[in-house]
């Protein structure tokens, strides 16, 4: 990394604050003292660690914070499985008396040029509110092509409620590939659990809200029923981070609306969810969940007949999310 390109590069935006929108200024001095007060923490790691090992927990996973502004303001990013190529961005926007929920946001990204420095990729794009199911919370979700790897910075503005601009940022990493299956990739034909082969639903689920129709088929089966077909990677009794949310609840609703048309599978990231108790650190991860290689612990991806990946949805995804991507499958 140059770093003293970066500097040039905040003395250069300095200079130039006079000619510049206003807002915009703010946004991108905002980001580069981010940028130069992270830089220490990043510089102690590759850039090519692995999202992925056999030895991963991904139930102990947690999300990327960003800082807090001045103000409290602050952002948790739901994916940061993020590769070169077309992604769904997810994020949580809070403040001091709780999260942001305005229907739209308007949001900044930015990407770390090694020798360019500082590059805005693209301002003014909306991300859309998507509200979770009891009105608890909600992730702000938009699709975004990244074109390099590396680092690189998201800036979320709101007025708030004392007609302040508030900027939230957050940074992180973009790889050549993901670690779970992407957009365009083939389903692992998995031998999942179904209720025929196990001896009680304790064994296929945490969940305390059995549903049998979510278990009637394996991966491997199901896709070679050559159907459309939805599948959730979850255990509902651990769902213990910011962005977590009633996943298998939504893929049963789907399940009641579109049961003829597509099929619906859960899958436990336990091996064992019956001997689960509590202690995660030492629950043995799903052999299905390691074959989809997946470095956190709520997914659901969208399946053609084909057995091609159309959609893939890291943290929550609403039911409308979801049923507008599978939607395109019929």
């Amino acid at each position: 990394m140059n770093y003293s390109l970066l500097l040039l590069e905040v003395f250069r935006i300095s200079y130039k604050l006079d000619w510049i929108q206003l807002k915009m200024a703010k946004r991108q001095v905002f980001v580069l003292i981010i940028v130069i007060l992270t830089l220490a923490v990043y510089s102690c790691s590759t850039e090519n660690d692995d999202k992925y090992s056999d030895g991963l927990k991904p139930g102990l996973h947690q999300p990327i914070r960003g800082p807090l502004n001045d103000d409290g303001y602050g952002l948790i990013l739901a994916t940061d499985d993020l590769s070169v190529g077309s992604h769904r961005i997810g994020f949580l926007a809070a403040g001091k008396t709780g999260v942001v929920n305005l229907p739209a946001l308007e949001v900044a990204m930015y990407y770390l040029d090694a020798d360019a420095g500082l590059v805005e990729l693209q301002s003014g794009i909306e991300a859309s509110y998507q509200e979770w199911p009891y009105g608890s919370r909600g992730l702000y979700t938009l699709q975004f092509e990244f074109a390099n790897q590396g680092k690189h910075f998201l800036v979320a503005t709101i007025i708030d409620e004392n007609s302040m601009v508030q900027n939230m940022e957050i940074s992180f990493d973009v790889s050549a590939d993901t670690a779970a299956p992407k957009v365009g990739d083939k389903a692992v034909r998995s031998n999942s659990k179904t209720y025929k082969s196990v001896d009680n639903s304790t064994q296929l689920t945490t969940g305390s809200n059995y549903d049998r129709n979510l278990y009637k088929y394996s991966l491997a089966e199901s896709i070679n029923r050559q159907k459309p077909l939805v599948v959730v990677f979850a255990s509902p009794a651990f769902c213990i981070n910011a962005v977590c949310g009633p996943q298998v609840e939504m893929l049963s609703l789907l399940a009641e609306k579109f049961s003829s048309q597509a099929d619906f599978i859960h899958v436990d990231l336990y091996e064992h969810p019956e001997k689960v108790q509590g202690d995660l650190s030492a629950a043995l991860i799903s052999n299905v969940v390691k074959e989809w290689r997946l470095p956190s612990n709520e997914w659901t991806f969208i399946i053609d007949g084909n057995g091609i990946i159309t959609a893939r949805f890291q943290g929550f995804a609403t039911f409308g999310e979801l049923e507008s991507e599978l939607s395109k499958l019929f």
